[in-house]
């Protein structure tokens, strides 16, 4: 068994992704909620967004590059 499966970043980057993915289903379900709201508090929750997958990005990057795990590969094997 790979040694990555041991070790809680691992955990962590699953659990992120999950929750980006639920973030996302959230707001295409309350899409027209979201289009009315105020300028500023959509570009809160922009960066807010950006900044949650900016982190995930990260934590590719050090999954990658410490236990040379990278997801997309699978698809191509």
């Amino acid at each position: 068994m790979n040694k990555i499966f041991y070790n809680p970043s691992f955990y962590a980057h699953i659990v992120n992704g999950f929750l980006l993915l639920f973030a996302i289903i959230l707001f295409i379900i309350n899409y027209k909620k979201i289009t009315i709201i105020e300028p500023y508090k959509l570009i809160i929750l922009i960066l807010i967004f950006s900044i949650a997958v900016g982190i995930h990005g990260l934590s590719h990057l050090g999954l990658e590059k410490n236990y040379n795990y990278n997801p997309v590969l699978s698809f191509y094997k």
